[in-house]
C-alpha cells in the first residue's frame, strides 16, 4: 500500500464496517465515499479521539510501534502483517496478548498496511508528539555515548540524592527539563551530563536556564526495558459487592431522603435570595446549615441535588428567592426508592460537581459549580464500579481504561466523585449496591423494585406521648410525614424519628388553615395511644389566642378589642422598627408590610392573624411554587449502521470512478471540510503524489489545480503547479483527490 488511503479503498466490506465502529466519529456526517472516509480517518481531531479512548495496553503498543518506526520488521502470531521488531520486548507482551491489540489497532486504522508491514500512520505520529510514553530522543541523537545497562544501574546508586531524583522525575515523567542555571537542581542535572545519563545544554530561548535530556536508551534500562515503567498493564482484579451492602445501602437512602425533605422545609421558609452572580449567598447557606444543624459542604450537595432534580428553582421575581417548584408534593408523595431513583438519575448525567475548580469553594447553587468533563469522568466512575472493582482502586483503573484523559488532578477528582457517591448511597464502603447497579446501567425501574425490597415498610402511625413528642417507629408514610411537618418540629432521625409539638409548630398548623379541633383530630387519627391532655391543652391554648390579633395593609395594621394589649405593643422597644401608631383605640397602623407586622408580633410572643379587606380571618395562602426548569435530556447519540453506511460508501466510490474515466481535468471532487483537505494534503506531502484541488477565487468560483504539496502548516498547502512555487489556503479548497 502507498498510503493510508489505499490501505481503507482496499478493506473488505467487514472491516471497514469494523474500523467505522471502532471510530465511531467517522460516521457523523456520513462520507460520502471512500475517499472521504480515508480523508477524515486521517484529520488531527478524529485521530487524536481514537488514541484518547484507547485502554493502556493498546496505546501501550501504539506508542512502541511509533518508537520502533522505520525499524525492521518481524512476523508475529496471529497477524498477517509484519510488525516492527522488538515491539514484544518494548511492551512486556506476546503472543495473543500483543496481537489482539494489535489487531485493534490496524482495525481502527491508528496502524497501516505500509508496504514493509504494520506502521502508524503520520497523523498518529503527529498526535503522540516527539516524545512517544514520554520517552526521548536516542543517545546518538543527542551527541552521546550509549551507556552500559550495568553502568546505569552502579551510576544512579552513586548519584548524589538530588540527581537521583532529577534521574527518577526524567524516568517518569518525560524525556525533558529546564532548570534555573544557579540552582541545586542544575547542580544534579551537571553530575548526569557529565556521567553521561543525560544531555544538558544551555536553554536556547533562556541562557540562565539549562535543558536537560534523557536519552531513550537510559529511560527503558530504568523502566524494565518497557515503554511502562510499571509493565503489569493489566486491571485491577474486579470482585463482587459484599453481602451487606444492599442492606446498609437502604439505611442511607432512608437517612438522605429525610434529610434533603428537612432541608426542603426549610428552606420554603428562609426563602433564600438569589445573587446578581448567580447561587445562595454564603449568609444565607449558613443560616440554612445551623437550622438543619449541617456541614455547609453537606447543604451545598443536598441543595445541588435538589436542583438537579428540578426540586428547587429561582422564582426569576423582581427580587429573585430560591423556591420549591410544582414537583416537591409529587416527590413527597412517591415511595422512599423512587425519590431516591429520581435524585441518582439526574446526578449521574449533570455537569454539576461539588470539587473545588478554583482557588475557592463554589458558591451553592451557582455556576460555579459547572465542570463538563466531569459527566464522562463520572460515567467512567460508576462504570468500574459497577463492575465490581472497589473504591479504592477506581483511579487505578481509569488509568488503564483511559490513560490519555485523567485529568492532572486525578486522585483528586476521581475522589470527589467517590464521595458523592458515598453521600448519595451509591456506594457504601466503597462498594456499590445492587439498585445503585442497576440505576448505572440504565434500568431505573428495576433500581426502584430493589431497593423497595431493601427497605422496611413505611408506616402510617405515631406514638404521641406525654412529653409532647411523637415517636414514628420507623419511615413515615406520605400523609403521616405530612401531618407531623405542619404541627411538630423533628427533634432527630433514625430507625425512629421524633418529632416535637410547640407553640410554634402549632401555631404553625393553624397558620397552615386548620383550627384547634381540626388539627387534634388529625393527631388523634394518625396516634396508636390516646392524645395526652397536655398536648391537648397545648393545642387549644393556642387556638384560643391565635387570632386575637389581625392584621392588614396601610402598609399594614392592627386591631385588637384588648386596648390594654395594644398599649404594651406600642410601648416594646423591640417593635420600635414598626413605627406602629395608634389610628382608634382599638387600631394601630404601620407602615411595614403586613407580613413584616405578622413575623414581629411573633417574635414578641403575641399570635396575631392575618385578615381580608372585608375584616375576614384568612388562612396562610397556599404556599407557593414556581415551575421546575425544563428539563434538558444529556445529549444521545443515535448509532449509525456501520454495514449501510459502507454499502453506500462503495455506490459513492463506483459512482467517482465512474466520471474519472469519462472526466478530461481529473477525478471528481466531493466536497470536504477543512480538516479532510488538510489530512490528505498532509499524506499526499509525505508520499511526494500530486493532487487535484478545486479552489474557490475571491468571487466564489472554483478551479482545477493540479499541485505537487511539500508542506501543510499554519491553514496554508505550499506546493508546485507546473514547475511554479504556489501556497493556497485550506480554507479556499473545496475539494481534493490525489491524481491516478
Amino acid at each position: 500500500m502507498r498510503s493510508l488511503a489505499e490501505d481503507i479503498r482496499s478493506r473488505s466490506e467487514e472491516e471497514l464496517a469494523e474500523l467505522l465502529r471502532r471510530r465511531p466519529d467517522l460516521t457523523r456526517p456520513a462520507p460520502a465515499d471512500l475517499t472521504a472516509l480515508a480523508a477524515r480517518a486521517a484529520t488531527v481531531a478524529s485521530t487524536t479521539r481514537a488514541v484518547d479512548h484507547l485502554d493502556a495496553t493498546h496505546l501501550a503498543v501504539l506508542e512502541a510501534a511509533a518508537l520502533l518506526d522505520g525499524s525492521p520488521r518481524a512476523a508475529l502470531d496471529g497477524v498477517a502483517e509484519p510488525v516492527p521488531e522488538g515491539l514484544a520486548e518494548l511492551t512486556g507482551l506476546d503472543g495473543p496478548g500483543l496481537a489482539v491489540p494489535v489487531l485493534a489497532l490496524r482495525d481502527a486504522a491508528l496502524l497501516w498496511r505500509a508496504p514493509d508491514g504494520l506502521a502508524p500512520t503520520r497523523t498518529v505520529l503527529d498526535v503522540l508528539g516527539p516524545a512517544p510514553a514520554g520517552l526521548g530522543p536516542r543517545a546518538a541523537d543527542l551527541r552521546l555515548p550509549v551507556v552500559d545497562p550495568d553502568d546505569v544501574d552502579q551510576l544512579r546508586e552513586e548519584a548524589p540524592p538530588a540527581a537521583r531524583t532529577v534521574l527518577d522525575r526524567l524516568v517518569d515523567g518525560g524525556p525533558v527539563a529546564t532548570v534555573s542555571s544557579d540552582s541545586q537542581a542544575a547542580t544534579a542535572a551537571r553530575w548526569l551530563g557529565e556521567h553521561g545519563l543525560a544531555a544538558v545544554r544551555e536553554d536556547a530561548d533562556d541562557t540562565a536556564r539549562l535543558r536537560v535530556t534523557l536519552p531513550r536508551e537510559v529511560a527503558l534500562h530504568l523502566r524494565g526495558g518497557t515503554t511502562r515503567r510499571r509493565p503489569d498493564l493489566t486491571a485491577p482484579a474486579e470482585s463482587g459487592p459484599s453481602p451487606d451492602v444492599d442492606t446498609q445501602t437502604a439505611a442511607v437512602v432512608l437517612d438522605l431522603v429525610a434529610l434533603l425533605d428537612e432541608v426542603l422545609e426549610h428552606l420554603e421558609s428562609a426563602r433564600p435570595r438569589v445573587l446578581r452572580s448567580g447561587g445562595m449567598a454564603v449568609v444565607d447557606l449558613r443560616s440554612l446549615a445551623r437550622q438543619t444543624q449541617l456541614d455547609p459542604d453537606d447543604l451545598r450537595f443536598l441543595l445541588d441535588l435538589a436542583l438537579g432534580a428540578r426540586l428547587l428553582a429561582d422564582d426569576e421575581g423582581a427580587e429573585p428567592t430560591w423556591r420549591l417548584t410544582t414537583l416537591v408534593e409529587t416527590w413527597r408523595e412517591a415511595s422512599t426508592a423512587q425519590r431516591w431513583v429520581d435524585l441518582v438519575v439526574p446526578w449521574t448525567t449533570s455537569l454539576r460537581t461539588t470539587l473545588q475548580i478554583g482557588e475557592s469553594a463554589p458558591r451553592a447553587l451557582s455556576d460555579d459549580m459547572v465542570w463538563p468533563p466531569i459527566r464522562g469522568l463520572r460515567a467512567d466512575v460508576l462504570d468500574v464500579l459497577a463492575q465490581g472493582v472497589p473504591a479504592a482502586e477506581v483511579t487505578t483503573a481509569l488509568r488503564e481504561r483511559r490513560p490519555r484523559r485523567m485529568p492532572q488532578d486525578a486522585e483528586g477528582v476521581v475522589g470527589s466523585v467517590l464521595i458523592e457517591a458515598e453521600r448519595l448511597g451509591v456506594t457504601v464502603q466503597g462498594r456499590i449496591g445492587t439498585a445503585a447497579t442497576a440505576v448505572v446501567r440504565g434500568a431505573s425501574p428495576q433500581a426502584v423494585e430493589i431497593l423497595q425490597g431493601d427497605l422496611p415498610e413505611p408506616v402510617d402511625h405515631a406514638l404521641v406521648q406525654a412529653d409532647l413528642t411523637a415517636v414514628v417507629p420507623g419511615p413515615p408514610s406520605p400523609s403521616l410525614a405530612t401531618t407531623l411537618r405542619r404541627s411538630a418540629t423533628l427533634e432527630s432521625r433514625g430507625g425512629a424519628s421524633i418529632y416535637r409539638f410547640s407553640d410554634a409548630s402549632v401555631r404553625q398548623a393553624l397558620d397552615a388553615g386548620l383550627d384547634g379541633e381540626q388539627l387534634l383530630a388529625e393527631l388523634a387519627a394518625i396516634s396508636r395511644t390516646p392524645l395526652p391532655q397536655g398536648l391537648e391543652y397545648l393545642v387549644r391554648d393556642v387556638a384560643r389566642r391565635h387570632g386575637q390579633l389581625r392584621a392588614g395593609s396601610v402598609g399594614s395594621y392592627l386591631r385588637s378589642d384588648d386596648e390594654a394589649h395594644l398599649d404594651r405593643l406600642l410601648a416594646l422597644r423591640d417593635l420600635s422598627h414598626l413605627q406602629l401608631r395608634r389610628l382608634a383605640p382599638t387600631v394601630l397602623v404601620s407602615p411595614a408590610s403586613a407580613p413584616v407586622l405578622l413575623e414581629s408580633l411573633r417574635e414578641v410572643g403575641a399570635s396575631p392573624v392575618r385578615e381580608s379587606s372585608g375584616g375576614v380571618v384568612t388562612a396562610a395562602g397556599a404556599v407557593r411554587r414556581v415551575s421546575p426548569p425544563r428539563e434538558v435530556p444529556p445529549p444521545v447519540t443515535v448509532a449509525a449502521d456501520p454495514p449501510a453506511l459502507v454499502a453506500a460508501m462503495r455506490r459513492g466510490e463506483q459512482a467517482a470512478q465512474a466520471r474519472a474515466l469519462v472526466s478530461p481535468t481529473g477525478p471528481p471532487l466531493p466536497p470536504m471540510d477543512p480538516a479532510g483537505v488538510a489530512g490528505v494534503l498532509r499524506e499526499a506531502a509525505a508520499d511526494r503524489v500530486h493532487v487535484w484541488l478545486g479552489v474557490a477565487d475571491a468571487i466564489g468560483d472554483v478551479r482545477r489545480v493540479l499541485l505537487l504539496p511539500e508542506a501543510v502548516e499554519g491553514g496554508r498547502v505550499r506546493g508546485s503547479v507546473e514547475d511554479e512555487q504556489r501556497t493556497y489556503s485550506i480554507h479556499r479548497i473545496t475539494g481534493v483527490a490525489v491524481a491516478g
